[in-house]
């Protein structure tokens, strides 16, 4: 099955939260809502986010150790 582009942008956004060390599923779902439908519409800003959070992925990984 392949992924619609919709689903593609859910699961980089989610990604974005994670690395944040933030979770999705504790989030009200119009909030999840509001934040899909804008990288929807700004998928250029997406990537930016996504990659600006891989930066932080680490650190919070390394928090989760200590």
């Amino acid at each position: 099955m392949l992924e619609t582009e919709v689903e593609k942008i859910k699961k980089k956004v989610n990604r974005i939260y994670e690395n944040y060390g933030l979770e999705v599923d504790g989030m009200a779902e119009e909030e999840m809502s509001r934040v899909y439908r804008y990288y929807i519409d700004e998928k250029k800003q997406l990537e930016k986010d996504l990659k600006d959070s891989e930066k932080h992925a680490t650190s919070v990984d390394n928090d989760k150790a200590l």
